[in-house]
């Protein structure tokens, strides 16, 4: 399992009151391969601090499915914690869950809710990234590999 940074209410990686701007340009990042690590997510053209790199729906998972997924490799890797529930889990449907982990991440996760389409997951830059740059978050579990 994957998890994004903690969130709670009063952390600023959680969010409740929200309208987003669903024009994002994803020219920005693209997949490639993180040596040692498999595939990741890199920069592709300049990301500034604080920008949303990518903004993605999810899908609500049980505690029962993400027992059953903790299983199934990988699919078990790519899901990540409920922001507010730590049984249940959410599956996010974009190139957010091909950034890897560092314990010195340029970027973090953060779940928003909306209650038109459930949670959204942001990957928000925290620092500037200059094309090239692997993008990586921390997970909130422990590394269940060898960090590279």
């Amino acid at each position: 399992m994957s998890d994004a940074a903690v969130l709670e209410p009063q952390n600023e990686l959680f969010r409740s009151d929200w309208s987003a701007d669903w024009a994002l340009v994803q020219a920005k990042i693209a997949p490639g391969t993180s040596p040692g690590r498999g595939r990741g997510l890199f920069a592709m053209a300049p990301i500034a601090a604080g920008e949303v790199i990518e903004r993605v729906c999810t899908i609500p998972l049980t505690s029962v499915q993400c027992d059953a997924l903790e299983g199934i490799l990988p699919l078990g890797d790519y899901y990540f914690r409920h922001p507010v529930n730590d049984e249940e889990g959410l599956l996010l449907l974009g190139l957010v869950s091909l950034a890897n982990h560092s314990d010195a991440p340029n970027a973090a996760v953060r779940f928003v809710y909306s209650e038109a389409i459930g949670w959204v997951a942001e990957l928000v830059a925290l620092h500037s990234l200059a094309p090239g740059a692997e993008v990586t978050h921390r997970y909130r579990c422990p590394p269940w590999f060898q960090v590279a």
